[in-house]
């Protein structure tokens, strides 16, 4: 069984911004592992506790998603996610003060997993109808062969998808920021 990987009980007010160089953030959705000698910078404008804030395990931002210290080292000994993920250094920047040994999530596979004859969806660009897609209504394949700990969907790359281990893993370690139950 497959689980999309989505926000659970994440405050608006912990949304990170996206420190762009560019096409940095398109070359996150290519699937492909990344050369990176600087980290990446995500800022929180907004006052936050820092206490709070910082016992989240997975951030979300206005680009790619990013992990905490304690899930990086947790998961850098699980070969199966290294496979499927490069982990790229990253520094947030809360308060005024920066902290170090984030990593954002560099996802380097792609799986066909959305049953899109059971799906409902609608092209965003009526000019583009085999273009992305804006899904009402989100079926997975059933019996899913390939062997992942997390992917992005052929279907809608934007879509990130976690194995059961992988979700497992999560619940075990009592990872905070993502809703595991859904």
């Amino acid at each position: 069984m497959i689980y999309r990987f989505m926000i659970g009980n994440y405050p608006d007010s912990y949304w990170f911004q996206y420190d762009s160089t560019g096409d940095d953030y398109y070359e996150l959705l290519q699937c492909k592992k990344i050369q990176s000698n600087k980290p990446i910078v995500f800022k929180l404008e907004k006052k936050v506790s820092e206490k709070r804030l910082l016992s989240y395990d997975i951030y979300f931002s206005d680009g790619p998603v990013f992990i905490s210290p304690r899930l990086a080292n947790l998961l850098s000994n699980n070969q199966d996610f290294l496979h499927d993920v490069q982990l790229i250094d990253a520094t947030i920047i809360v308060n005024g003060r920066s902290h170090s040994g984030y990593k954002v999530l560099n996802i380097l596979r792609l799986i066909s997993c959305i049953d899109m004859n059971k799906s409902e969806y609608i092209p965003i660009l009526d000019n583009d109808p085999d273009g992305p897609k804006e899904f009402y209504k989100m079926v997975f394949k059933e019996n899913i062969n390939e062997q992942f700990c997390m992917a992005r969907c052929e279907e809608s790359e934007g879509r990130i998808v976690i194995s059961e281990s992988l979700r497992q893993f999560f619940i075990k370690n009592k990872v905070k920021g993502i809703d595991l139950y859904t």
